[in-house]
C-alpha cells in the first residue's frame, strides 16, 4: 500500500463512527481505497466514487454495485451522501471536496471508514514497514480456507483485479493498516501484527525512532483491552517498541516471532529449493510446525510465522494453518510470475524501499535453475525524494543482481537522479545496462540483455507493472529472429 502523502487536507472530526449508508470515495481506484470501497459495497451500502484513471479493478468494483466516475467533478457527489472519503493524496481544492464542504457532508479519511468496518468484527490489523500486504493476504487466505469467510481489506490483489476487499459473513476482519501518513494512529483492533519497523516515508517521519513513537501511540490507544500484539523480534524497531510497552504495568500481551532464540515462535532450518522456502517453526510448549510456501523468498517465512502466531492467538490450530499456507499463491506484484518467453521468466515486484529490493532480489536468485542463469532487474523509482534519502542504500541493494536497467517513474523522476542512482550501483560493484527513461524502450534493453535461464524482475510501485507484455513480446521477437 503506497498512499504516502504529506497531510494537506482537513479531515472532519466525528463524534462516533462514520455513517456508511451512502459513501462517496474520491480517488476510489487507489490501492488502499478500492478494497475499503469494495467492503462497503459488499455490506450493501450505496457506494459512489471517482478516479482519473480507468482500470479493470474499477470495473470489478462497478460489478459489485458501485457507481464510478472517470474524472473529478462536483456533480459526482450525491447531495445526500453520508460521507465523502479521501486520502491525503487528494488536494483540498479538489472540486468534489469543495462540493462536500458546500453541502455540509463530512469529509473523512479512508482509515476512519476502515476503522468503522473493523469495529463490528474480531479485527486483525497488519502493520509494518515491509510485508503488510503479503501477511494480511496470508491471514485472509488461511481464515478463508479454515471456513471462517473473513472480511478483509488488503492493499494488493489476492487473485484477480480488485480482489483485495471482501465483505465476508464470518466474525473476523483482516485489515492492512497504512502507517505512511500516520493514520494508523487512531485505528482500533483486537489483534495487532507488526511485521517490522524501520525508517520509511521520509516526508512524514524523521527517522526510525519517530516510527517507533507512532506505533507506540497506535498500540496504546488502539489495541483493545485484553488484545494481543504480535511482533517480529528480528526487527530492532519492534524490539524497542516491545521494551517500551513492557515498562508499563498495563501493557498489552506481546507474542513474538522470528529467528531469534528469544522468540515465542522461532524459525529454524530455513531453506529454499526452486524458489520455495521451508522452515521449522517452534512455538510455545515446544510445539513444532513444518512451514512450506510456494511464494518465493525466505523473508516470506517471517510473514508466515506472524500468521501462525496471530491465528494461534485466535484459537486456530497451527498445523492446519501451516497446511493452508502451502496453498497460498501470493499477493499480486509481490514477486509473482508475469510470464515466460524464450526461456526467460519474468516476475513482478512492488519493492520500493532498499530493504524490500534486497529481499526480492534474494528471492529471485532462489528461482534460478542451474548455474548459468542470472537475475536482471528493470527498476522504476517511485520519486526523487525517496532517491534523495535512500539513494546509497538503493545502490547497494540493486548491486545484488547481475544487471540493472533504470527507467522513469510514472511520477516523473529527474533524469539526473536516475544517472546518480546508476553511479551508486556501479560504486557498489553492480552493473547497469543503461538508463532508459522511456519504459517501452527499457523493456527492449532488458530483452536484448536476457538469455535463456535468466529471471527478469520488473520492480517498482508505478506503472512498470503494465510493461510485462511489452517485455515478453520483445523476448519472443528476438527469439524468432535468432532462429
Amino acid at each position: 500500500m503506497t498512499e504516502t502523502a504529506v497531510p494537506r487536507i482537513k479531515i472532519d472530526t466525528l463524534a462516533g463512527p462514520v455513517d456508511l449508508k451512502r459513501v462517496h470515495f474520491v480517488g476510489v481506484g487507489g490501492s488502499g481505497m478500492l478494497p475499503v470501497a469494495a467492503v462497503c459495497a459488499g455490506r450493501g451500502y450505496t457506494v459512489t466514487g471517482s478516479d482519473i484513471r480507468d482500470s479493470s479493478r474499477l470495473a470489478v468494483l462497478a460489478q459489485q454495485g458501485a457507481r464510478v466516475f472517470l474524472d473529478h467533478q462536483a456533480g459526482h457527489v450525491p447531495v445526500d451522501a453520508s460521507a465523502v472519503v479521501v486520502t491525503h493524496a487528494v488536494r483540498e481544492d479538489n472540486s468534489e471536496i469543495l462540493r462536500a464542504r458546500e453541502l455540509g457532508i463530512p469529509v473523512v479519511h479512508r482509515s476512519m471508514v476502515l476503522d468503522t468496518l473493523m469495529s463490528w468484527r474480531t479485527s486483525v490489523a497488519v502493520m509494518g514497514t515491509h510485508g503488510k500486504s503479503s501477511t494480511a493476504s496470508m491471514l485472509a487466505d488461511a481464515l478463508s480456507r479454515l471456513g471462517h469467510d473473513p472480511s478483509y481489506a488488503v492493499g494488493a490483489d489476492l487473485e484477480g483485479p480488485g480482489s483485495g476487499g471482501h465483505a465476508g459473513h464470518g466474525g473476523f476482519f483482516v485489515a492492512e493498516v497504512d502507517e505512511s501518513d500516520r493514520t494508523h494512529v487512531g485505528t482500533h483492533m483486537s489483534v495487532a501484527v507488526i511485521t517490522n519497523i524501520s525508517h520509511d516515508h521520509p516526508e512524514n517521519y524523521s527517522g526510525e525512532g519517530d516510527h517507533v513513537d507512532a506505533y507506540e501511540e497506535c498500540i496504546r490507544t488502539g489495541l483493545a483491552e485484553g488484545g494481543t500484539l504480535v511482533l517480529n523480534t528480528d526487527s530492532e524497531g519492534c524490539r524497542e517498541l516491545a521494551s517500551r510497552l513492557a515498562m508499563a504495568e498495563d501493557g498489552p500481551r506481546v507474542v513474538t516471532f522470528g529467528t531469534s532464540s528469544s522468540a515465542d515462535w522461532r524459525l529454524t532450518e530455513i531453506a529454499a529449493t526452486d524458489g520455495r522456502p521451508t522452515a521449522v517453526l517452534t512455538g510455545p510448549n515446544g510445539m513444532e510446525v513444518d512451514l512450506g510456501l510456494r511464494v518465493a523468498g525466505v523473508h516470506q517465512l517471517l510473514n508466515a510465522a506472524a500468521v501462525v502466531a496471530a491465528l494461534h492467538v485466535l484459537c486456530q490450530d497451527p498445523d492446519q494453518v501451516a497446511e493452508h499456507l502451502l496453498s497460498f499463491e501470493g499477493a499480486r506484484r509481490r514477486m509473482t510470475p508475469a510470464g515466460e518467453e524464450a526461456g526467460v521468466r519474468v516476475y513482478d515486484s512492488f519493492a520500493h524501499h532498499p530493504e524490500e529490493v534486497a529481499a526480492d532480489l534474494a528471492a529471485a536468485h532462489t528461482l534460478l535453475r542451474g548455474d548459468e542463469g542470472r537475475v536482471l532487474v528493470v527498476f522504476q523509482p517511485s520519486d526523487d525524494a525517496r532517491l534523495s534519502v535512500f539513494g546509497d542504500e538503493f545502490g547497494k541493494a540493486l548491486a545484488g543482481c547481475d544487471e540493472v536497467v533504470l527507467t522513469d517513474s510514472s511520477r516523473g523522476v529527474h533524469p539526473g537522479a536516475l544517472e546518480l542512482l546508476s553511479s551508486r550501483i556501479v560504486q557498489a560493484r553492480g552493473t547497469v545496462v543503461d538508463v532508459v527513461p522511456e519504459r517501452d524502450k527499457a523493456m527492449l534493453y532488458a530483452a536484448r540483455s536476457a538469455r535463456p535461464g535468466d529471471v527478469v524482475v520488473l520492480m517498482g510501485v508505478g506503472d512498470i507493472v503494465d510493461s510485462g507484455a511489452v517485455l515478453l513480446a520483445a523476448l519472443k521477437e528476438m527469439a524468432l529472429v535468432a532462429v
